[in-house]
């Protein structure tokens, strides 16, 4: 199998003097650190940057992930697919996690990201996987993705997709640049 992407190290800028946080994403922010017992929450930090889109974001994400119309398998191999794609070690690290607890098993998760191709996957999610890096490269679905997503994916389904993708991707930039830090449970997970 592949090895790992050789993951975006900058420097934690979360912590910025110039940032001001809001009350209300200082308060999501801790529920959920407390919610989850520590294991998701710095991605909020950098969320929670700007005020303004902190809450319409989670709004917008929540809508494709935990409750989009992808099943959850489809769901979380997409964004392992992105986190991979993009360099986004937070994201492949939670990903991963969050994929197990969705029924993909562990070698489906570690073949997500590297091999779109895999036995381990059905006709569905290898067509999904195999899209991803067209949406991120060039921006557009080519006729045979789009034809082998319709196999199986209404045109407002296909839609999602390329939202998720897209959101995934934006993601990924935030957390990249920002230089999030896993927090301290999963750092030995790598």
């Amino acid at each position: 199998m592949n090895q790992a992407p050789n993951w975006h190290a900058k420097p934690d800028r979360t912590d910025d003097p110039a940032i001001r946080r809001n009350a209300l994403s200082r308060i999501v922010t801790a529920g959920a650190r407390r919610k989850t017992k520590g294991r998701s929450f710095q991605f909020m930090r950098v969320l929670a940057i700007n005020g303004r889109l902190f809450l319409p974001y989670l709004l917008w994400n929540s809508r494709m992930m935990p409750n989009g119309k992808l099943t959850r398998q489809q769901t979380e191999a997409v964004i392992i697919r992105v986190a991979w794609l993009c360099q986004s070690e937070y994201e492949w690290i939670q990903h991963k996690a969050i994929g197990r607890r969705n029924e993909l098993s562990e070698e489906q998760v570690e073949a997500a990201g590297p091999d779109s191709t895999s036995d381990l996957f059905d006709d569905e999610i290898k067509a999904l996987l195999a899209a991803v890096p067209e949406l991120l490269e060039n921006h557009v679905l080519s006729d045979e993705s789009y034809d082998a997503l319709r196999a199986f994916l209404s045109p407002a389904l296909i839609l999602e997709f390329i939202m998720l993708v897209g959101t995934y991707a934006a993601l990924a930039g935030a957390l990249n640049s920002f230089g999030v830090p896993l927090e301290e449970t999963w750092a030995d997970t790598r």
